[in-house]
């Protein structure tokens, strides 16, 4: 009996004390939380941005599925820095996460190039298939082997790109010579737009603005829904050539994301996959909402068919690939091709098998 006693006088110690540990840890989770910085270029609005949306997504995913235990802080409006420093901040240590457009990822992966092969994507969903694919997680093993960032998600910034002008509007290759054309600090970009006998400029984009309404340059090369931040105020006319795709990735430093509880570490990675879904969801809405305001304001909106593409396709893709077969090797090229092939595939046969099952 003496015994029993002291066992069960054990075992409610025992209890006590384990309920106790776990109060204070709770209390020192929500007092001491983890600090979780990302920086980002644009507008802090989710109403305003893409960027913006998902990474509030992000931020109360997993403020509230780890109790507070993570906050995540959102510095917008390059607040931190460029967005080539805050990557390197990430990189180091400094900060934990940074979204990254990219025409500055190049910089890091130039693997990331391919996007820029002109019409390779036929629609969002081709896109979407390849990064979530087998392909896409050969890059995101590139991010963590070469520059020690994990890729919480590879999204979309702003859609297809498209041609702002302020005197012209272009319908066909022809249009674009002698024209002066600012462009992204991408090389594959710069040389597409060369090779539709265009001069490119790669002016920074806090000066694009004042070099369109200046006239500096005729117009500039940019993703559709990026048209929306004024500067419809300085063109008469919008061309959505569709020529190549543009990526987001949201980038966190991969020894911190170790350095997490495996729980945490858990609900960081689902954040991403929603703030992903989140991202290409209002991109596209904003892409879509910016046409109709462009029509709204009386600027000519011209998109090709499939016929005019092709006119393009035929002058730019060779030179943009050649250059990047040279610089990455034939290999991603190729491989690149192959995923794409698979993603047009399986989309086409998605639709047919939805198709029957409503026609029947």
């Amino acid at each position: 009996m003496a015994k029993l006693k002291t066992y069960k006088a054990l075992l409610t110690g025992t209890l006590v004390l384990g309920l106790l540990f776990s109060l204070l840890t709770s209390t020192s989770a929500g007092q001491n939380p983890i600090v979780m910085k990302i920086g980002n270029p644009g507008p802090g609005d989710p109403h305003k941005h893409f960027i913006a949306a998902s990474s509030l997504e992000f931020k109360d995913y997993v403020e509230r599925h780890t109790n507070g235990g993570i906050k995540v802080e959102i510095y917008p409006a390059n607040q931190l820095g460029t967005m080539r420093a805050i990557t390197d901040m990430v990189k180091l240590g400094t900060i934990q996460g940074a979204t990254c457009y990219s025409a500055v990822a190049t910089m890091f992966l130039p693997e990331i190039e391919l996007i820029y092969i002109p019409f390779v994507f036929s629609s969002p969903e081709i896109a979407w298939r390849v990064f979530d694919g087998w392909f896409g997680k050969k890059m995101e093993k590139l991010w963590v082997e070469r520059q020690g960032l994990v890729p919480l998600y590879q999204a979309d910034n702003g859609g297809v790109r498209a041609f702002g002008m302020r005197n012209k509007q272009i319908y066909k290759p022809e249009d674009l010579k002698g024209l002066k054309i600012r462009t992204p600090q991408s090389e594959s970009i710069r040389i597409f737009t060369e090779s539709l006998g265009a001069a490119p400029a790669m002016i920074d984009w806090t000066e694009l603005y004042s070099s369109v309404q200046t006239g500096v340059v005729d117009g500039f090369e940019v993703p559709t829904a990026v048209l929306m931040f004024k500067l419809y105020e300085v063109i008469k006319y919008a061309s959505l050539i569709g020529h190549t795709w543009d990526m987001t990735f949201l980038l966190v430093n991969s020894k911190w994301l170790q350095g997490l509880p495996e729980d945490y570490r858990r609900v960081v990675i689902e954040a991403g996959r929603h703030a992903k879904t989140v991202n290409r969801g209002v991109s596209e809405f904003y892409a879509a909402e910016l046409v109709q305001k462009l029509k709204e304001l009386k600027i000519e909106v011209y998109t090709p068919d499939e016929a005019v593409q092709e006119e393009f396709r035929k002058i730019s893709q060779k030179p943009v690939e050649d250059y990047i077969r040279k610089k990455i090797g034939d290999q991603w090229v190729d491989d690149f091709y192959k995923a794409v092939r698979e993603a047009e595939a399986a989309t086409k046969a998605d639709n047919a098998r939805i198709y029957q099952m409503f026609m029947k």
